[in-house]
Formats: C-alpha cells, sequence, structure tokens
C-alpha cells in the first residue's frame, strides 16, 4: 500500500533489527519494558527461517526510509469455524499516529486474512488502552471479553515444562 508519506509492504529478514526496535517502543506505551526478550538474530529465524512462525509488514516513511510501523500475525485454527488470523501486534510510532499508517497496516493484514480465506482475524488489547479499543470497534471489531465472556490465558516456559513432565 502506497501513501504520500509511507508505503506497507511485506516485511523481510533484513527488517528484523528494525522491527525489535519497535516492539520494545511498544512494550514501554504498554509499560511492560521488560517484557520483550528477542533479538533480532531470533526474530530472523523465527520469522525467516525454513518454518516461519510469523509474517509482518512494516510501514516505511518515504522522506526517511525507516519503519515507523508494523504488524505482525500468524495463522491459527478455530474448531467451530476454520482458518483464523492472529495479529500479535501493530504498532506505530507516537509521531506518525493519526495519519492512517495503523489503518493500511491493519487493512494489509485483514486482505492476508481474505486471501487465505480465514473467517476471523484475532486480536488482544490492553484493557486499559481506550485509544485503540475504540479505534478497533469503529471498524466493527467485537470486544469478546464483553460479548462472550472470553478470557486469554497463557502457560510460560517453565509452566510448559511442569506440565510436560506429568504422569497422566
Amino acid at each position: 500500500m502506497d501513501h504520500d508519506k509511507y508505503a506497507v509492504r511485506k516485511a523481510i529478514k533484513e527488517d528484523c533489527e528494525s522491527i525489535q526496535r519497535l516492539i520494545q517502543e511498544l512494550a514501554d506505551y504498554e509499560k511492560m519494558s521488560n517484557g520483550p526478550q528477542l533479538d533480532p538474530k531470533t526474530l530472523e529465524q523465527d520469522g525467516f527461517g525454513t518454518r516461519p512462525f510469523f509474517e509482518a509488514f512494516v510501514a516505511v516513511g518515504k522522506e526517511s526510509n525507516q519503519i515507523i510501523g508494523f504488524a505482525l500475525y500468524f495463522f491459527t485454527y478455530s474448531t467451530w469455524q476454520g482458518k483464523s488470523l492472529y495479529m500479535e501486534d501493530i504498532y506505530v510510532q507516537l509521531q506518525h499516529r493519526r495519519k492512517g499508517v495503523g489503518l493500511s497496516l491493519l487493512r494489509s493484514v485483514s486482505q492476508v486474512a481474505l486471501s487465505e480465506n480465514c473467517v476471523r482475524l484475532n486480536f488482544s488489547v490492553l484493557n486499559w488502552n481506550s485509544p485503540s479499543i475504540e479505534f478497533y470497534k469503529s471498524l466493527g471489531a467485537s470486544d469478546l471479553t464483553e460479548k462472550e465472556g472470553w478470557h486469554c490465558f497463557r502457560m510460560n516456559r517453565a509452566e510448559i515444562e511442569q506440565l510436560a513432565q506429568c504422569k497422566a
């Protein structure tokens, strides 16, 4: 997607350093600065290795030729409806917000979902992030916690290892 001030394109391996920097900016914005533990090499292996675990789009400023935003996603499967896409992160640098960059990134992700015949585009938003919640709702997204009562859960590596050792 091309606009006057920026262009959106598929991420390439060489973008991983910039994506990692933006992941850290997102974590800082989300008040979770110590969260990201991935380095650019891990992103390269996980996104562009022999078995890619994610795909991404980047927004590049035309004047600066710098990456100013990204959307990272992967495919999932709904046992009720079939193919789905999960958007793990979308982020646009503060100075480039309210210029259509986020919408362009989200639109690019939605086009991939449609081209792969996905029936859902899922993502999570922190409950205090009102601007994002209102933005997604304005596009027709449903808050599944409000609407259906779904809560997201996570098991970290230690819990996975403990569970894997359990004898049934």
